[in-house]
């Protein structure tokens, strides 16, 4: 994956500050709310994420993000060479088959992200901006430590990226599997 330094930097700073917000702000809510980060790959890609979680039952849980999206698909997209990223935020359901979000579970998660593609072909060179739609479905297993206040969580995800509206030259969208593992913690 070719990371410009730039870019790693910005989202980085982009999500370890909203994240550290998200802490405090949880920790006035603590026996509610959990903060949580996530690393996703992908074939052409991949996600950093920081959020806040809530359990709403034993076995339901839901979580906002922002994200940062590293795009490089190389000659997986509408040119020989795509790469490029943005930002985006997303919204998941969980339903876990045990309490307290532990062993395996099924869910949906939902994303939009806002994306510069900067694309390559021979003879062509040009960026484009894309708005792009993810939902995937996912799977995984959860498990819970030092008494249920830090969890981890390993997951799949199926979906699509589609994209829904762009300025400049179509770029590539279909198709997406993705693992990542997140980290919990409850305040």
């Amino acid at each position: 994956m070719n990371l410009r330094s730039p870019r790693l930097l910005r989202a980085a700073a982009s999500l370890l500050l909203p994240a550290a917000a998200l802490v405090t702000a949880a920790s006035a809510q603590a026996h509610e709310y959990q903060p949580f980060g996530e690393i996703r790959g992908y074939p052409s890609g991949a996600i950093l994420s920081a959020g806040l979680g809530h359990e709403y039952s034993d076995n339901w849980y839901g979580s906002v993000h922002g994200a940062y999206n590293f795009v490089d698909r190389g000659s997986n997209g509408e040119f020989d060479n795509e790469d490029g990223g943005g930002f985006g935020f997303g919204v998941t359901a969980d339903k876990f088959f045990r309490a307290s979000q532990t062993g395996w579970f099924v869910g949906a998660r939902a994303e939009l992200f806002f994306l510069e593609i900067d694309y390559r072909d021979p003879g062509v060179r040009g960026s484009s901006d894309t708005t792009v739609f993810q939902p995937t479905a996912r799977g995984g297993y959860g498990w819970q430590f030092a008494g249920g206040k830090y969890g981890l969580v390993a997951a799949l995800s199926v979906g699509a990226e589609i994209n829904v509206a762009t300025d400049g030259p179509e770029v590539g969208e279909g198709a997406i599997l993705l693992g990542g593992i997140a980290f919990t913690f409850k305040p």
